[in-house]
């Protein structure tokens, strides 16, 4: 089994400035791995292990996603491959599925990809089913659980909003992962170090056999501002008895019951 992991790199918080161009500044907060995305990794690994299979981690970034590349790499992805083109930089969800879509084509013989039902920066949840869209391939969004990957199927459960629902379907797929499918696995120093100055192959947009044209358009922000903060909170004293009281009637106040 050959399964590839699209990984993003984000910011760990999302306190972030907004320049006056309407950029996002994330200088200074720490870049990690999509929370989701993990999830995905962890998954591709403990499957690629039961049968022996490869695991491919590709990220679509500047020559910093390197760093997310490789901890997965020392998680035991073992190979990775950076997508970075200046001509990718205000690309949205449809536009980098559909890059992502040409490099995956180009490393051939995969059987399965997974990602992280959304990232953390955006949210859009775009990526995964557009991702299929431009292979080709069936669709497994939000799974909660594998319970039987083999050379020809999958049999999932999808955490759905007020149910489970358990779906089977025949391989290649594209499969978004939730929180909780497992438990992703922390990486040795060891392993960390061996891959520190380990190279990762970087592709441009020519080397996926695309061009400027064929991303459909960038996004363009008309305008982006942060979140208001949050106002301060209110303790309130007393014993148990009286904090429940007084807690009803405030949310009795606010409309809230």
């Amino acid at each position: 089994m050959h399964a590839v992991v699209c990984v993003k790199q984000v910011p760990e918080q999302n306190s972030v400035k907004i320049t006056p161009d309407k950029k996002v500044d994330a200088s200074g907060i720490n870049p990690i791995i999509n929370l989701f995305d993990e999830y995905a990794i962890e998954e591709a690994l403990q499957w690629a292990e039961k049968s022996n299979g490869q695991v491919t981690v590709i990220s679509l970034g500047s020559d910093d996603a390197t760093d997310s590349l490789k901890k997965a790499l020392a998680m035991g992805a073992n190979e990775a491959v950076l997508i970075s083109d200046a001509a990718l930089a205000d690309v949205g969800a449809q536009g980098a599925a559909k890059v992502v879509a040409a490099a995956i084509k180009k490393l051939g013989n995969v059987d399965i990809v997974f990602c992280g039902k959304q990232s953390t920066d955006d949210e859009t949840g775009q990526f995964g089913p557009a991702l299929a869209r431009f292979l080709g391939w069936p669709q497994l969004t939000y799974v909660f659980k594998v319970h039987e990957l083999t050379a020809s199927s999958i049999v999932v459960d999808r955490a759905l909003e007020d149910t489970l629902e358990t779906v089977e379907s025949s391989l290649p797929v594209v499969v978004t992962a939730v929180k909780d499918l497992n438990e992703p696995r922390y990486p040795s120093l060891l392993k960390i170090r061996k891959v520190s100055k380990q190279p990762i192959p970087t592709w441009g947009l020519s080397d996926v056999g695309l061009s400027v044209g064929d991303l459909g358009g960038t996004i363009k922000i008309s305008d982006r501002v942060p979140p208001p903060p949050r106002p301060s909170g209110e303790m309130i004293s007393g014993d148990v008895q009286t904090q429940v009281k007084a807690l009803v009637q405030k949310l009795v106040e606010s409309q809230v019951l």
